[in-house]
């Protein structure tokens, strides 16, 4: 499938509705302003006149219940992931488990986060819960918990949990936990209205003959009549305007969940590289008598989180937060034919439990390129998952990075292959973000230092400081994520050039060599003809400020993008660890996931 496709039409889709739900919001307040121009109206022969200048009025009048309603909904809803899972009977699974099962989720959980560039969150498992389904949550990123059932950590293959993992990563990092955070509380402020409209109407009675004796009897008697009708039509108004914005509200939120989803399926094969996981996972959901039911009594406050639908209902299928399950596996399986699999418990097999380190990242499977070794083991992986050391690894890397590093090298890290230093700095990433944002700061100012306090600034040592920056500034506090503002290769076309001359450069010495690659990249850009830059008269800088202006173009393009490099790469036939880990670099600095390689070192899209 061409997940980078899929993802952008889920956003625009998402993105249109988004509008219609503001739109809701903006319809219910001017229908309260029409009610209040009924009651102004009210028992007055004389012709209509609008009252225009009240609209501001009564809009913030509308706007303060609503906004706090939705205030206080959230303060509800911001505790971190974990508390939602702990709410639901789920338990933090301990990193030293001795759990088969556990030992797996916890493994893939790890190599997803760093496929997908986010820091590792909490994993939660819900042992009493045998329905297939997971979830995550948090208010944001660095309050995210990943909670999958019981059912679904016996019940499905590596390769399906992994894909369910990678669905899950994918509502982090495209800010979905959030996004319905706001939706939810929006709609809780609007129901407000709607209580604040049964108050008036359970008042108005009271308030028959209470007006002031000072008045004439006539007029007394008038208003007596008066005060309850216009307190019960307004109190009418707000119950519907309420419970009509609410109703629509839902509908647009169930509609843009859907569209959440199919980006989330969308971007776990983006992960993975394997569409055949996610796939199958819901292959076995639909042939699972359990289903994706959860027993647990705040289920339904989840319902929009979870991987599946976990609850049922009379308004099920028009407030649906998920796509029917045949969709979904046709999208991701086209030539599907209805066939559902069989779900019975995976069989414990401790040599799978952990799998290679960082496999979905692109640095498991190498061609004959990479240096035979055992893995990632001892002293060191345990300091690079120990946020408390993680920095101290991040700085020994990067010494390590250093042209002039020899087995004797201070930092012990030498040793080392390349790839196994790019999958070792990942873990150390993930675990530095859960440090205090003063600390990450403190840490990514000291990279800055230690890449640049030999004088020399080269191109490797870039692209490593870009992808240190992108993984911990947005942690920090210190750069926001990039926003979307090019849609077309026309806009980019400066940027793309500087890296794809880049990458020509890196990938031959050979002057023809490098044109011919750079020219067979570029015609995968369908951009027309451009020539190859002399990036030896180009400053790192500016390869620097390109790689930024790539990372804000769409997500269609930044695949373009990587595949083209991935193409020059490989024009002469041999990929190295150096070219392998300079894409992987480039990857991370345009915030797209790293492509899985085979052993003949084939792109697998």
């Amino acid at each position: 499938m061409d997940f980078f496709a899929a993802q952008d039409d889920a956003r625009e889709r998402s993105g249109r509705l988004l509008w219609i739900f503001a739109l809701a919001v903006v319809l219910t307040v001017l229908s309260v302003h029409l009610g209040v121009e009924l009651i102004l109206s009210s028992g007055r022969s004389e012709e209509f006149h609008p009252h225009w200048e009240l609209l501001p009025w009564t809009a913030g009048a509308t706007l303060l219940p609503m906004v706090i309603g939705a205030l206080v909904k959230w303060s509800s809803l911001s505790s971190g992931g974990g508390a939602v899972a702990e709410a639901l009977g789920g338990r933090r699974i301990s990193p030293d488990s001795a759990d088969f099962y556990e030992k797996r989720l916890l493994n893939i959980v790890e190599e997803v986060s760093i496929a997908a560039g986010l820091r590792v969150p909490e994993v939660w498992v819900l042992d009493d819960e045998q329905g297939i389904n997971a979830f995550a949550a948090g208010a944001d990123p660095s309050s995210a918990a990943v909670a999958v059932s019981r059912g679904c950590l016996e019940r499905l293959s590596r390769d399906e949990l992994q894909g369910v993992i990678g669905h899950e990563c994918s509502h982090i990092l495209n800010g979905d936990m959030r996004l319905n955070f706001h939706m939810m509380a929006w709609i809780a402020g609007i129901l407000v209205l709607s209580v604040l409209g049964q108050i008036f109407i359970r008042l108005a009675p009271y308030t028959i003959g209470s007006v002031s004796s000072s008045s004439s009897e006539s007029r007394k008697k008038q208003e007596a009549n008066i005060l309850p009708l216009l307190l019960f039509i307004a109190g009418f108004v707000l119950l519907i305007a309420g419970s009509v914005g609410a109703f629509f509200s839902r509908w647009i939120q169930a509609a843009i969940s859907r569209q959440r989803e199919f980006l989330a399926d969308a971007s776990a094969v983006q992960f993975t590289r394997d569409p055949e996981g996610i796939s199958n996972a819901l292959k076995k959901i639909g042939g699972y008598d359990g289903g994706t039911h959860l027993q647990a009594a705040r289920a339904k406050e989840v319902a929009h989180m979870l991987f599946c639908d976990g609850v049922s209902g009379f308004f099920s299928s028009l407030f649906a937060t998920h796509p029917p399950l045949p969709e979904r596996i046709r999208r991701l399986d086209p030539s599907w034919q209805g066939e559902m699999l069989a779900a019975s418990p995976e069989p414990v097999n401790e040599d799978a439990s952990e799998g290679p380190v960082s496999n979905l990242a692109g640095r498991s499977e190498l061609s004959e390129a990479s240096e035979p070794h055992d893995g990632l083991s001892g002293d060191w992986l345990k300091l690079a998952r120990n946020p408390a050391t993680s920095g101290q690894v991040v700085l020994g890397l990067l010494e390590a990075f250093e042209e002039d590093s020899t087995p004797d090298a201070p930092s012990g890290l030498a040793c080392y292959t390349t790839m196994q230093r790019m999958t070792l700095l990942d873990l150390a990433l993930s675990a530095a973000r859960q440090l205090p944002q003063g600390q990450i700061r403190d840490l990514l100012l000291a990279c800055e230092q230690k890449v640049i306090e030999d004088g020399v600034y080269n191109l490797f040592e870039m692209m490593l400081l870009q992808s240190i920056r992108r993984h911990l500034g947005v942690a920090s506090g210190m750069r926001s994520p990039a926003a979307v503002s090019y849609q077309d290769v026309a806009s980019l076309r400066c940027a793309f050039q500087t890296v794809l001359s880049a990458m020509a450069a890196l990938g031959s010495d050979n002057e023809p060599a490098r044109d011919a690659a750079f020219e067979l990249g570029w015609s995968r850009l369908e951009a027309g003809k451009a020539k190859r830059m002399d990036v030896a008269e180009i400053p790192v800088m500016v390869i620097e400020t390109a790689l930024h202006e790539c990372e804000q173009g769409s997500a269609v393009l930044r695949g373009r993008l990587l595949e083209s490099c991935v193409t020059v790469m490989e024009m002469d036939g041999v990929m190295t660890e150096l070219e392998i880990s300079f894409l992987r670099a480039t990857a991370d600095a345009i915030g797209v996931s790293f492509p899985t390689f085979d052993k003949t070192s084939a792109l697998n899209l």
